[in-house]
């Protein structure tokens, strides 16, 4: 009998002891949680209306991961920490092709992270200070002034101010394309000097449109010969939707170019009326 209740002592004693190895004890996690950031502008910057959708977040400047906002994350780091956030956007409107936005400052916090408690982030951003808005001497096109800094090509429709479709402020600027106007074909006025070896150059621009449309650029060389470069294509959208367009490669693979104009080109092709909508037109490169 002494020897059944040792035995059932043994299969107890064993039965406990891997019940604590298969269920060790976990450690409680704190809660990170971020809805957005927020995005500011100085005079000649232009809009502040921005699209950051993802959330590179550091802890002591370790990367703890990409997250696309709002989110809640757990951060097993319990103590007095530095979080740093940088803020992504999606570059020529793809999904797969995500990254920092590097023209965004940085924003820094420091954080007491308790086990099992939430601390909710609010970070905030805006350009750095060595940013040049190149597009026009105001820095954005908002189509808010007199003239238009976008010139029409050959015998193509031209770009007009409306007030009765607007992103933000008063006007937008509308190409219509019908039966009588049935391509569209314009450039920036200004002529661009860009940094190249890799140096980030890049477009912001609101768009919404029922017709697909090109965005590219023109590369001017040494002796007067011209490359143009159908760089993206638009496609339609019954919102306003904002893009960031990047021409870096574009203009690290001309380390020749003498300049550089954005241009714009669309096609009614089978419809019998479009119309495409653009505001907010900034390109910006580090000074």
């Amino acid at each position: 009998m002494k020897y059944i209740y040792f035995l059932l002592f043994l299969i107890i004693t064993t039965v406990f002891q891997s019940c604590e190895v298969i269920n060790p004890d976990e450690d409680i996690p704190a809660i990170i949680k971020i809805d957005s950031v927020s995005f500011s502008t100085k005079y000649g910057e232009g809009t502040a209306k921005g699209e950051i959708i993802d959330s590179w977040v550091y802890i002591d400047e370790n990367l703890v991961g990409t997250f696309e906002m709002p989110f809640e994350i757990p951060a097993l780091e319990a103590g007095n920490h530095r979080l740093m956030i940088r803020s992504g956007v999606k570059l020529n409107g793809i999904s797969g092709t995500r990254t920092i936005n590097p023209f965004f400052e940085k924003y820094n916090q420091d954080v007491n992270l308790v086990a099992g408690q939430t601390i909710e982030i609010k970070p905030s951003t805006s350009y750095k200070d060595n940013v040049a808005f190149v597009w026009n001497n105001r820095g954005e096109e908002d189509f808010e002034e007199g003239g238009i800094s976008i010139d029409s090509i050959g015998g193509s429709t031209r770009i007009k101010k409306t007030n009765v479709v607007v992103m933000e402020g008063l006007y937008s600027g509308h190409i219509e394309l019908n039966a009588g106007h049935q391509t569209y074909y314009g450039q920036s006025t200004k002529e661009f000097n860009l940094p190249k070896s890799g140096a980030p150059n890049v477009l912001e621009i609101h768009v919404m449109n029922d017709v697909p449309f090109i965005i590219g650029l023109f590369t001017y060389l040494p002796g007067g010969s011209v490359i143009s470069t159908d760089h993206l294509v638009v496609n339609p959208s019954n919102s306003w939707k904002k893009l960031y367009v990047n021409y870096t490669q574009i203009v690290s693979n001309t380390p020749t170019a003498t300049g550089y104009r954005v241009y714009f080109k669309a096609s009614l092709g089978t419809q019998t009326k479009a119309d495409i909508y653009i505001d907010n037109i900034k390109f910006m490169h580090f000074k």
